[in-house]
């Protein structure tokens, strides 16, 4: 007798049931904010981005790119040599976490493509999700702008000491 199949479980990280499914940062975005909040801890160490990614289980290679690119935009110092590695180039307090998406945002296929068609979606040639979709952006935008790194690095301190 055949045991019957089940279906592969997806992780759920504890959250039977989820708030947000939908919204949300790219992968980068989100890397690039944890390797940010571990340099809070030690600002004037200079530390390298392969030794954050280590620490936080993050893709290496991932997180040097990003770390460069925030290095290129002003974000971050970088300096090669003993002693170097990248550091905050100014007060975490002073950092909103909307400067560090937008020094991270590229070019993506789906931006300004409608979520249920294959189209382009203008507010001149609108979707049903159209507006729904622009309010959350707006939203998402808003509260990244209010947050600064040392918000997030405060709450990342707070979890870990849990």
């Amino acid at each position: 007798m055949r045991r019957p199949r089940r279906a592969p479980s997806r992780p759920n990280y504890g959250n039977q049931y989820p708030d947000i499914r939908i919204v949300g940062l790219a992968a980068p975005i989100r890397h690039a904010l944890q390797g940010l909040c571990a340099l809070t801890d030690r600002p004037e160490d200079g530390r390298g981005s392969a030794e954050v990614a280590r620490s936080l289980r993050l893709p290496a290679a991932a997180l040097s790119k990003s770390f460069q690119r925030l290095a290129r935009r002003g974000l971050l110092e970088a300096r090669r040599g003993p002693g170097g590695g990248y550091r905050l180039a100014s007060d975490p307090a002073r950092l909103s976490l909307l400067e560090v998406a937008s020094a991270l945002e590229v070019e993506d296929v789906r931006r300004g493509r409608c979520l249920l068609e294959e189209r382009e979606c203008r507010s001149a040639e609108p979707c049903p999700l159209h507006r729904a979709a622009k309010e959350a952006d707006a939203r998402l935008r808003r509260a990244l702008k209010d947050l600064t790194l040392a918000d997030l690095a405060a709450v990342t301190r707070r979890r870990k000491e849990r």
